[in-house]
């Protein structure tokens, strides 16, 4: 990399100057000797410079060079001079030295460049005697590049300090905006004695709000704007603000691909993608910074570097953030935060010095940006206060200085550093991107990191007290006028007056300096404003409309970046850019029931609210493109915008009926406004409406008001030729409401000739079953499963499981069904697997989906329910996942979340438990029993045990009445072994057989808690035997990768309240297995909303007391009661008999189980045999 010397108009002025005194050419040779590293150090003392260079002997030759100090009187001519231009002052406020005080400073005699070698006192040590020798020629080469990097030193190498001379005038100049700042001072307050702070109290709740990045545009390119071209620090013949740029688009680049999902975080670290992670639901985390200020992450007290941290945080779903911790869910956000950032290069570099003396780089959030300033300040409400630490050996502390600030800076720079680029040779690439240190020790570099400093400067710009305002108005002539006011004066407070009026008026001289200081930094973007000063105010800044178009696009961006209040007409406050857009129009005489035949459309172009036709917009164009006023506002279009009008127009794409409809339900077309004719509204009014529909007449059910409005929904929906996703909560009674639809396409005469077919999880086809028999016994089911299934010929519902929908997928659809309803739709959630697809090859006249969480992971599988129910309605895949789903999941944007629950409420609703319409409609208690049926294994083992404890009972002498209560142990020992067998025939056996699938009920409990911990509630799931609960302990774990407390007899009264205190409060530990006699009474344990009792005691007291666990005073959820029943077992006949018979139920409170021992034996056998 060629050096270069003399880069800025000082340091190439000082070189041109000893060129032309240099008569013998030494100048030559000393640059060459400059350039391959000759001179090894240079110290500047006052007016004095001492260096050693290198040369044919071993140490360096010493140098030293004195100049001439300035004196009065042409000093104090010269500063007069200087005081008396206002604009040059206001160049030096901001550490800017004008080239016209060369020639004011030649003009008072004063020669701030040698004009003969004898201006310099110089010797050399080496035994050369001419005079310049090549290394004093070398050292004031050298100098050169000091000066590109502090041009005041040609004024100091004469004892004159400009800034110190000004502030003896009283023109007071502040240098703290060039002293690089010490990164502790970022963290710790300086110097002020440690003082107790109030501390707010953090809500946890907090840690789990959401930010919506929506607002984030890019602005790298702004930003770049604000940075001078040729930085003078970089010493090379090429241009780092390119070299810059460069990096910071590639890491823009690779942010964008990473939040569109092109790539993985992990494929950025050249990693796998994990599959066990350090971070789990119950993980703390805490950030720690090192002596060096170097950070990690402690995870549990395990140390880890940032980077896999941001890896792991990186593999954790949005929607699964509320099981974490407060630590991991804030800094999930904050490493989003962080990301969104960096891809929309909304971050800037900062030079600061560590505390081993070493500078660095390093990266923050663009403050100067309000979107992200708004964005920093709402993450700082979600930060815990004690998840910073500051780490030595020794000892740590609690950093609480600009905690999110400092947190961002960590994130960032370390996303900067992966996103940025290969690593380089060149030192201030290495610097600024990949997170490196230098000392800048060497010759000529002395001044370099205060030229880094210098060159990021307007990033750090603060205002202060001068507020500059920016006012545009528009002329008669349709040109623009451009006026800069300013607010903050000191002695007219509150008042807004105008730079012109600063500039020409007496009244404020005063005040003239220090608003200089704030207008130099404008002048770069402001057209004119710089003339406007030198003239004292006289000239106006005017601009036609050629001029001001660039301005307007391209520098009031980088104005905005200053944080300057910018007043435009209202014409010009939001500019409209024409865009493609569509007019719907519906089709009199057609139906829902042929969509493309129904709607119709033409291309039109939206600009703003105005929708027009082609014609019409070409009229207004009048073959021009630009700045265009229309009516009361200004259009601005651009060649690209219309060439992708002309491809819109010209286009042959016809848009098909499911899009023309969600056109006509969202009201937009690509963001833009569409026109829909009278017609269409009628259409839209009447999808967005449910009147109520007459329930069937033989519906054996009360349904609650919400319930009915399920049922007319799905009703109507297939009246018209649309299919349903019913999505209600779980307990809401999603299965009535369908099976009252069932119902009434009986009694519609729709299931004479076509059936409809019921797929649901193996776990819930008995809960069907029984729940149609209860609620509508007219309806006729028949159950296809098992190895010996057929499909039998007298049936309305048919009901079968998703395992055997996609083997006999080929059978089922070649047979015509009115309705295919899929219960726990999310079985299909995945639309690549061959389950679903085999689902979605069953045709059928319409399609019912039923889901309590239709969105599990991601919104590509509301997309597949969706497309389940009605194909093609959302598009395909991709085409939802731009349009919805990276806009809603990536970037939080409310907008677009909106328009898909416009475009879908007609065909899925979903309501919540937490509705305040539901909950009035809901008792508090809602209790349902849930059937499981016996595993093949299972039901044999329950035969056998059965057959063999009947012949031993019925081997006993009734007559004989000591026998008799040896016969009622016998009773009771044979109830004890079919309850474990129903259980789980391990419960039984003791053959530590631990494959969950061996149990019907097992797989029951599974179905159940996917549903419940997809909507992210808890569970306690009793069970009367101690035993079992360590089965369900086990199969749960192997399930869900997650160890669920287990409340026992055989706890320690501390176990115990830690385990109540950590359901009740940690959102990691969802499901709770508690013991029926260790856990019956005396526990609080509210945060559950769900009771599930595994076992039935067959004693409503005790049942109720563990139920109250949950349900008591302090719950604020309804509660639902899940009675595991056995189908065709002893289980499901007590349990009629209890239920049917009061005085029978009033009993089992006083006696338990101990009635049954009383029974004869054909009463035992009618009640225990299976079937």
């Amino acid at each position: 990399m060629a050096q270069q010397y003399g880069k800025t108009w000082w340091g190439q002025k000082w070189l041109q100057t000893l060129n032309n005194i240099d008569y013998s050419n030494r100048l030559p040779r000393g640059a060459s000797y400059a350039k391959k590293g000759a001179v090894k150090s240079i110290k500047i003392e006052e007016n004095r410079i001492h260096a050693k260079v290198a040369g044919s002997r071993p140490t360096p030759y010493k140098v030293d060079i004195i100049l001439p100090p300035f004196f009065d009187p042409e000093l104090s001519k010269f500063i007069d001079a200087v005081v008396s231009q206002p604009f040059i002052i206001s160049k030096l406020l901001n550490r800017e030295l004008d080239p016209s005080l060369l020639a004011m400073a030649e003009k008072e005699g004063l020669k701030v460049f040698p004009h003969q070698w004898t201006d310099f006192k110089m010797q050399c040590s080496c035994p050369d005697w001419a005079v310049p020798c090549k290394h004093l020629a070398s050292v004031v080469y050298k100098l050169s590049e000091e000066i590109d990097n502090n041009p005041f030193l040609v004024f100091e190498l004469h004892l004159l300090d400009l800034i110190a001379e000004l502030n003896k005038r009283g023109l007071f100049i502040n240098t703290q905006s060039v002293e690089i700042p010490l990164l502790t001072d970022f963290y710790f307050e300086k110097g002020k004695a440690k003082t107790k702070k109030e501390k707010t109290e953090f809500s946890t709740q907090n840690a789990y709000q959401k930010l919506s990045f929506s607002s984030l545009s890019p602005i790298h390119e702004p930003l770049f704007s604000l940075l001078s071209e040729s930085p003078v620090f970089y010493n090379s013949s090429t241009n780092f603000k390119e070299k810059y740029t460069t990096a910071v688009n590639r890491m823009v680049k690779n942010g964008q691909r990473i939040l569109h999902g092109k790539i993985s975080f992990a494929n950025v670290l050249k990693q796998f993608e994990k599959e066990t992670y350090s971070v789990n639901t119950h993980s703390i985390n805490k950030i720690i910074i090192d002596e060096n200020f170097d950070a990690s992450v402690k995870i549990n007290n395990t140390n880890f570097s940032v980077r896999d941290f941001m890896l792991e945080l990186s593999q954790i779903p949005s929607n699964k953030i509320l099981d974490y911790q407060p630590s991991t869910a804030s800094l999930h956000t904050l490493f989003h935060l962080a990301m969104h950032l960096v891809a929309n290069g909304a971050v800037i570099p900062q030079i600061v010095i560590k505390p081993n003396k070493q500078y660095g780089v390093r990266w923050l959030p663009a403050m100067i940006s309000k979107d992200v300033k708004a964005l920093v300040e709402k993450m700082s409400d979600i930060l815990p206060s004690d998840i910073f630490w500051w780490q030595t050996p020794k000892s740590e502390k609690l950093i609480e200085k600009d905690i999110t600030t400092n947190l961002l800076s960590v994130f960032i720079t370390e996303l900067v550093t992966l996103l940025s680029g290969e690593a380089t040779q060149d030192l201030f690439l290495t610097l600024f991107f990949k997170n490196e240190e230098y000392d800048f020790k060497n010759p000529g570099e002395g001044a370099s990191a205060g030229g880094v400093q210098t060159w990021l400067q307007k990033y750090y710009l603060t205002q202060g007290k001068i507020r500059p305002q920016l006012v545009v108005s528009e002329t008669i002539n349709d040109n623009f006028l451009v006026e800069v006011n300013v607010s903050g004066i000191d002695d007219f407070p509150g008042e807004i007056i105008s730079l012109k009026n600063i500039l020409s008026l007496q009244i404020f001289a005063k005040q003239r300096l220090e608003v200089m200081q704030t207008m130099a930094n404008l002048i770069d973007f402001i057209p004119g404003l710089e003339n406007q000063i030198n003239s004292g105010g006289k000239d106006i800044i005017v601009m036609d409309t050629e001029t001001f178009t660039p301005f307007l696009f391209q520098m009031i961006p980088v104005i905005r970046l200053l944080d300057m209040d910018i007043l435009l007409p209202k014409s010009l406050q939001n500019i409209l850019k024409p865009k493609p857009s569509v007019k719907v129009k519906a089709k009199s005489g057609k139906s829902f029931l042929n969509l493309d035949q129904l709607l119709s459309f033409d291309w039109q172009v939206a600009i703003g609210d105005q929708v027009m036709s082609e014609a019409e917009f070409k009229k207004l164009l009048k073959k021009t493109d630009g700045l265009i006023k229309y009516k009361s506002q200004y259009i601005y279009v651009s060649k690209e915008d219309l060439a992708k009008l002309h491809k819109h127009f010209s286009s042959e794409e016809e848009l098909s009926g499911f899009e023309m409809l969600r056109v006509a339900l969202s009201g937009e077309y690509e963001g833009a406004k569409v026109s829909l004719d009278a017609e269409v509204l009628d259409l839209i009014k009447e999808l967005t409406e449910v009147k109520e529909i007459p329930l069937p007449k033989t519906i054996n059910a009360e349904l609650r008001p919400y319930q009915k409005r399920g049922y007319s929904w799905m009703y109507r929906n297939s009246k018209i030729g649309f299919g349903s996703v019913i999505a209600d909560d779980m307990g809401l009674g999603k299965t009535l409401q369908v099976i009252t639809t069932l119902l009434k396409y009986k009694e519609d005469g729709l299931l004479e000739d076509k059936k409809a077919l019921v797929i649901a999880p193996t776990g819930l086809l008995t809960n069907w079953q029984a729940e149609i028999e209860k609620f509508a016994p007219s309806l006729s089911t028949c159950l296809f499963h098992g190895t010996n299934r057929k499909i039998e010929n007298n049936y309305d519902v048919l009901l079968t499981s998703y395992g055997i929908a996609r083997t006999e997928a080929p059978k089922l659809k070649k047979l015509p069904w009115q309705t295919v309803v899929i219960d726990e739709a999310q079985n299909i959630k995945n639309n690549d697997t061959a389950q679903a697809k085999a689902i979605k090859t069953i045709k059928a006249d319409n399609f019912i989906a039923m889901s309590g969480t239709p969105v599990e992971n991601r919104l590509s599988e509301l997309w597949s329910i969706m497309d389940y129910s009605n194909r093609g309605f959302l598009g395909n895949a991709k085409e939802f996942k731009d349009d919805f789903g990276t806009p809603i999941e990536t970037y939080n944007d409310v907008a677009v979340a909106e328009k898909l629950k416009k475009v879908t409420a007609p065909f899925m609703m979903r309501r919540l438990k937490s509705d305040k319409t539901i909950i009035s409609d809901l008792p508090d208690k809602i209790e349902m029993d849930a059937f499981s049926t016996l595993a093949k294994e299972q039901a044999s083992l329950y035969e056998k045990t059965l057959e063999e404890a009947l012949m031993a009972i019925e081997a006993i002498d009734a007559s004989n009445s000591k026998e008799l209560f040896h016969r009622q142990g016998l009773v009771l020992q044979m109830i004890l072994a079919l309850k474990q067998i129903c259980n789980h025939p391990t419960q039984f056996l003791k053959n530590n057989k631990l494959e969950a699938s061996l149990s019907g009920k097992t797989e029951l409990l599974f179905d159940k808690l996917d549903s419940i911990i997809e909507s992210g509630e808890k569970v306690l799931i009793f069970t009367q035997f101690t035993e079992m609960g360590g089965l369900l302990q086990h199969f749960i774990e192997e399930r869900y990768k997650e160890k669920p407390m287990f409340y026992h007899g055989g706890c320690t009264l501390k176990q115990r309240k830690e385990m109540v205190h950590n359901f009740q409060n940690n959102p990691a530990d969802k499901i709770f297995i508690l013991s029926l006699k260790a856990a019956g009474t005396g526990l609080n344990l509210t945060a559950a909303n769900h009771v599930i009792h595994y076992d039935l005691w067959w004693n409503p007291a005790v049942e109720a007391q563990a139920t109250d666990r949950a349900y008591r005073i302090g719950q604020k959820s309804n509660v639902m009661v899940h009675r595991f029943i056995t189908k065709n077992t002893f289980e499901e006949r007590i349990n009629e008999m209890i239920q049917s018979k009061k005085a029978l139920a009033e009993m089992t409170v006083s006696t338990g189980e101990n009635w049954i021992g009383n029974l004869s034996n054909k009463e035992l056998k009618d009640l225990f045999a299976m079937g």
